[in-house]
Parts: structure tokens; C-alpha cells; sequence
């Protein structure tokens, strides 16, 4: 069949076709724009201090970055217990105010956010309440629905520093293979900025336990 016998009906379609194309390309276009932004917020970091509240505050830029790039309305960090093997909650943003989350603890592996600690790989559910490895002790008692997330691993050359999660994406969208990969990478280069730092403060506590000696 040529262009010319084309019925009208096909040609709505290819239309449709082309504008869904495009609607993707402008996406993921925003996204790439929104991933290069948040990289310029935490290289900026690299010269800051690396006591432990400077620490603590890239973090919390890494965690204000996520939300904004992937357009997701709450985020935490939890960071391992390693004794307990526990995540607990150190960080908590976003339109939903939960206070309460802070030092809230998930038991070892439970959890999404546990898989991805275990696995040190992402994770992005859509459908939070239906996924198997979902804890939602948590949601009961805080009062609060976890629709959809993305969650992945905070690490520093081998070791596990954290987990970020961002939360229920805006106007009840859903999360894409895009989205959890700037999530992933500006986490891996977080990752290494922060494992550097507590490198070098470890060295220099080092260096002060030997002068002291």
C-alpha cells in the first residue's frame, strides 16, 4: 500500500505514533537536563569540609537533588546498622511531613529498601502495596501510603554507606527505567564523594591517635 492509498484512519495513527515518540524524546531529554544540574550541585561539594555534619549535609543534598530530578514527592536516606544489620532512617524530605521516621528502623533484608541493601542494586516499583518485598508496618503506623518508589544503593567503592529511596512520583505518574538510572548514578557518585571523606577523616584520626601515643 502506498502513502497516496493510505486510509485517513492510518494516518491518525502514525500521527499518534510520532507524537508519542516525540513526548518520549522530551522526557527523557528533561531528564538528562534534570541528572546534569544535580551533578553540578554535588561536584560543588567536592571542596567542602568532610566533618561529619558536612557529611551529613551532601547527603542531604544528594537526597533534596534526587526529589527535585525525578520529580518525586518525598525521599529517605537510611544508612546500615552494622551490628544489628538493621536500616535506620537518618534523613527524611518532601511535601509529606514525617517526622517520625527519623531513627525508624528496618529490620535486616525487609523491606525494599532492604533488598536493594542486600542485592546493591536499584529497585522501581510502581506498585508498591502489591510488591512482596514491601514493609508496610511502617506505612501503618505513620499514616502514610507509599504508592510507588524508586530506591537505590549508596556506595563507596565496596562498601554499602546507604540506601536513598524517592517516593510517589508527582500527579500520580509513574517511574521509568530512566529515572532509576540518574537515581543510581547520582548515587554511586555521591557514593564515592562521601567515602572519600570519611577515608580522609579516618586518616586523620589516624594521624592524631599515632601523635598521641
Amino acid at each position: 500500500m502506498t502513502d497516496t492509498q493510505l486510509s485517513e484512519q492510518d494516518w491518525l495513527e502514525r500521527l499518534e505514533a510520532l507524537r508519542e515518540e516525540n513526548l518520549e524524546l522530551e522526557q527523557e531529554a528533561d531528564v538528562l537536563r534534570q541528572f546534569m544540574d544535580s551533578m553540578v550541585t554535588l561536584i560543588e561539594a567536592i571542596e567542602s569540609p568532610t566533618g561529619e555534619s558536612e557529611a551529613l549535609g551532601l547527603l542531604a543534598r544528594v537526597l533534596e537533588s534526587a526529589i527535585r530530578a525525578i520529580g518525586a514527592r518525598d525521599g529517605s536516606l537510611l544508612i546500615p546498622d552494622e551490628e544489628t544489620g538493621e536500616l535506620v532512617f537518618v534523613l527524611v524530605q518532601g511535601e509529606a511531613t514525617r517526622p517520625n521516621l527519623i531513627g525508624r528502623r528496618l529490620p535486616a533484608g525487609r523491606g525494599i529498601a532492604g533488598w536493594v541493601a542486600e542485592n546493591r542494586r536499584g529497585a522501581a516499583v510502581n506498585n508498591v502495596p502489591a510488591d512482596e518485598r514491601f514493609y508496610a508496618e511502617l506505612d501503618v503506623e505513620l499514616d502514610y501510603r507509599t504508592s510507588s518508589m524508586l530506591a537505590a544503593p549508596l556506595l563507596g567503592g565496596n562498601r554499602l554507606l546507604g540506601v536513598v529511596e524517592v517516593i510517589n512520583k508527582q500527579n500520580g505518574q509513574l517511574f521509568s527505567t530512566g529515572n532509576l538510572t540518574v537515581l543510581t548514578l547520582m548515587c554511586r557518585f555521591a557514593g564515592e564523594l562521601l567515602n572519600r571523606a570519611i577515608s580522609k577523616a579516618e586518616l586523620t584520626q589516624s594521624m592524631k591517635s599515632v601523635g598521641q601515643a
